[in-house]
């Protein structure tokens, strides 16, 4: 009891001290000449339109070379991209609201465009921002970085189980297809995952004592983790499938972003309740609630300050790094991770044994080489698509097809692709399938609407044999769900079916 009393004072004692230190410490900087690099929380207005947007303030803004970018996040997810100097600058995200990452000039009015697609048609609406600057911090450096480093691991490296003093090593899991993380084993129930990008994280049972590791970069995950803030979204889906969603007490995205009923029904019910998004948490709730475990995308790599205060507060954080597997079963197996996390590791080897009945069921079946292409519209009328290493594209293989993909851009390193109408018509006019990918932009009612978005879909062969399909909104939600989509694509392609879980036929 005087243990858990002190760790409680002394993580109030920290929280304290740094909510006085950032009231005390508040550096203006007036002009871009005077901003060493680094990242820096700007307060920002918003004026114009019909006044019930708005934008989240402070936003980061990070210094680079004299120059000044912002990232801001709207109040809706309907902005597709953003026109600032005569320049335009897409959505930087694919979930929840908006989000763009924009030049800027501190302590001046400026004037810019957003394009909303929430009505009937797309507009571009007039805004003018107001960015002030202040650099904030527990602790304020002249050159600190915009982001965090990292040292990435390679397949091998990753097979050593780190040495730690006190514990005995027994094994190390083999994983089915996940490339990015390994569980290695060690003698009365403790455990470390390794990942790749060069973190390590040991699991402690419950009533366990934490081993003095002298490893620096060994995070300590001590069960039961029974409430979390969860700010990667797409690790939810994972939680649900194993029955752990009540060790959730924040999340870090609002009630109507999610597809997911069990995260719905909880947060209707008040036991799960809206923590504030990745880069500005709400301490205040986590040290009320006690949170014991912080899971992140890599977007917290963003917001670095963050990681600093949610360690100082005593809450150990885990980035989640699934989206990084090349092979899209590889995303689904991170259900182990999960499963070890909450104690329910049989309930995810048996989730994901499941998933793979499914995908391997669909091996030795021939579609007879059916060409498939991945894409939507935006407002800017331009295609967005997928590269040909993407994991939608690979599950579309996996599921017998064959994906047809732009030629190869050198220059983009990026799976998310935009191309002309024109382009997509030279290499996409002869596929068999097209799919819609109605988790990003809103789908065509039906083949005629789709028509007269571009002249080129009534000449394109899919279109013409009524072969037009779409996905469901809630198709990046399910990770978990790896096997069923790759079956519902398998349905598509042997055209059993006009409508699956996932996709749907546009008529």
């Amino acid at each position: 009891m005087k243990t858990t009393m002190n760790r409680q004072k002394n993580i109030l004692s920290k929280y304290i001290k740094s909510i006085m230190f950032l009231l005390f410490f508040t550096i203006s900087v007036i002009g871009c000449g005077n901003i060493s690099d680094g990242e820096y929380a700007a307060s920002v207005t918003l004026t114009g339109g019909s006044g019930r947007a708005s934008v989240e303030s402070p936003c980061t803004v990070t210094a680079k070379n004299g120059k000044l970018t912002a990232r801001i996040v709207w109040s809706s997810s309907k902005y597709d991209y953003m026109i600032v100097d005569g320049k335009r600058f897409d959505k930087v995200n694919d979930e929840g609201n908006s989000e763009f990452e924009i030049p800027i000039i501190p302590d001046k009015a400026m004037k810019v465009q957003a394009d909303t697609t929430a009505m009937s048609k797309p507009y571009l609406i007039d805004y003018t921002l107001t960015f002030s600057i202040s650099e904030t911090g527990t602790e304020v450096e002249a050159e600190e970085p915009a982001e965090i480093e990292e040292e990435f691991k390679t397949e091998s490296e990753l097979e050593n189980p780190p040495v730690i003093a006190g514990l005995t090593y027994e094994s190390t899991d083999e994983n089915k297809s996940a490339k990015c993380y390994r569980i290695h084993r060690y003698a009365d129930g403790y455990a470390v995952i390794s990942v790749y990008d060069g973190r390590n994280y040991l699991v402690v049972p419950d009533g366990k004592e934490i081993p003095k590791a002298e490893d620096k970069d060994l995070r300590i995950l001590q069960m039961p983790l029974d409430k979390i803030y969860l700010a990667a979204s797409g690790a939810m889906c994972q939680f649900d499938t194993i029955g752990a969603v009540s060790n959730i007490t924040l999340s870090g995205i609002e009630k109507d972003s999610w597809y997911i009923d069990s995260a719905k029904k909880l947060m209707d019910e008040g036991s799960l309740k809206y923590g504030g998004k990745y880069s500005a948490p709400n301490y205040e709730m986590m040290v009320a609630d006690d949170i014991n475990l912080a899971i992140e995308s890599t977007m917290i790599l963003h917001s670095p300050k963050v990681i600093e205060k949610l360690e100082q507060l005593g809450i150990p954080v885990f980035i989640d790094r699934s989206s990084y597997e090349q092979d899209p079963v590889g995303r689904c197996e991170w259900i182990k991770v999960y499963g070890l996390l909450t104690g329910k590791e049989k309930e995810a080897e048996q989730a994901f044994s499941e998933q793979m009945k499914k995908v391997e069921s669909l091996s030795d079946i021939d579609f007879s080489g059916k060409k498939v292409s991945f894409f939507s519209v935006n407002s800017g009328h331009l295609i967005i698509t997928r590269a040909k290493d993407d994991y939608f594209a690979k599950m579309i293989e996996k599921a017998g097809g064959v994906y047809v993909a732009p030629p190869e851009d050198k220059d983009s390193n990026s799976t998310n692709l935009s191309v002309s109408t024109e382009a997509f018509y030279d290499y996409a006019r002869d596929v068999d399938i097209l799919i819609y990918n109605a988790a990003i932009e809103d789908a065509p009612k039906d083949l005629d609407e789709l028509k007269k978005t571009d002249v080129i879909f009534g000449d394109m062969k899919a279109v013409k044999s009524g072969d037009v399909w779409y996905t469901d909104k809630s198709l990046y939600q399910f990770a978990n769900k790896t096997g069923d989509i790759i079956s519902d694509l398998g349905t598509l392609l042997s055209d059993k079916s006009d409508d699956t879980e996932f996709f749907h036929k546009l008529r």
